[in-house]
């Protein structure tokens, strides 16, 4: 595989970015089961506002906050992961998927482990699955946009 040279300020704004997404899922995994609770607590009653604002009438619960949380948070790792294989082959950064999902599945499982020795959480599969399937819609979402960047810019050349 060519690692292509160009930008490194792009490259390292990438890795960077990454890196600190894949630490704030670290971080919030090594909190204890109150601090978590309180902290899904208050987003489930933002969330909450803002669907009864838009008179949508559906009650969250903690568990599909959390849910939510777990799978938008790896969409983002798995947006990232694909923008840091962007940053070294911009004409074919597909050939970095097999890295990219493995680098998504081993944060996931590293996550969900980190979890296993904090008081009152639990490490889940389940949590793992839901983790892993966020980091391949962001790879998917990312690819496609590259790919219409790509042709709009072609059109415009």
């Amino acid at each position: 595989m060519k690692i292509e040279k160009g930008n490194y300020l792009f490259r390292i704004i990438m890795i960077l970015i990454t890196a600190g997404l894949i630490a704030f899922a670290f971080i919030h995994s090594s909190m204890t089961a109150d601090d978590s609770g309180a902290e899904s607590a208050a987003t489930m009653g933002v969330l909450q506002s803002i669907l009864n604002s838009l008179g949508i009438d559906f009650e969250l619960t903690d568990h599909i906050v959390r849910k939510i949380a777990h799978f938008t948070e790896y969409t983002a790792i798995g947006i990232m992961l694909m923008n840091t294989a962007y940053s070294f082959n911009k004409s074919r950064p597909y050939l970095f998927f097999p890295h990219i999902l493995f680098a998504g599945l081993f944060t996931a499982v590293i996550d969900e482990a980190i979890q296993l020795n904090v008081p009152g959480r639990a490490g889940l599969i389940t949590d793992v699955l839901l983790d892993f399937l966020g980091v391949i819609t962001g790879i998917i979402v990312m690819f496609v946009i590259l790919i219409i960047y790509k042709v709009i810019r072609k059109k415009r050349r």
